[in-house]
């Protein structure tokens, strides 16, 4: 990100491959930008985040850490009231299987679901910068965050590269 961004160029796209060219070029320009799309697109994934999803750490973190915790208190449990069945130990693992598994999955769940909140912003999803209804609709939307100096020159080089529309306005 370039300086103090205290504009955003907004580029309305018609067609897939003008909003793709743009992308890269605003990406090799170095700024912050927001890509809106009418439907989910790999091609469009692909090209503003390359990289696989760190969510999926989460989701590790979390299984590991509901696996210990569901046999920690299954085992605690078992020895703090012992119920002997058989002629089976107190702590027999057979019968954790099913709590370290359960709670494996829960704390998973749960931190996936965490990590989708953090990663996506969520918080913040009632500010959409530079969002157009028709990009719901059938267009693309490209939203570039630039100083004052180059908004034109964004604006200008959406243009000239596919853009239907291009304007320039006040970052809140």
């Amino acid at each position: 990100m370039r300086g103090n961004t205290n504009k955003i160029v907004i580029g309305v796209f018609h067609y897939l491959d003008d909003l793709l060219a743009n992308i890269e070029s605003v990406k090799h320009g170095g700024y912050e930008y927001k890509v809106y799309s009418p439907m989910a697109n790999p091609e469009i994934e692909h090209a503003t985040y390359p990289q696989k999803s760190p969510v999926r750490r989460f989701t590790l973190v979390g299984g590991i850490f509901g696996c210990a915790a569901g046999w920690a208190l299954a085992i605690l449990c078992s020895m703090d009231w012992p119920l002997r069945v058989s002629a089976k130990d107190i702590v027999s693992p057979p019968g954790f299987f099913v709590v370290g598994y359960e709670w494996t999955i829960l704390f998973a769940a749960l931190a996936t679901f965490v990590a989708l909140l953090h990663f996506c912003r969520i918080p913040d999803i009632f500010r959409k910068l530079g969002y157009d209804p028709r990009f719901s609709d059938n267009k693309f939307g490209l939203v570039v965050s630039a100083n004052s100096g180059d908004a034109e020159s964004i604006k200008k080089h959406l243009l000239e590269h596919g853009a239907e529309e291009a304007e320039i306005k006040d970052a809140l």
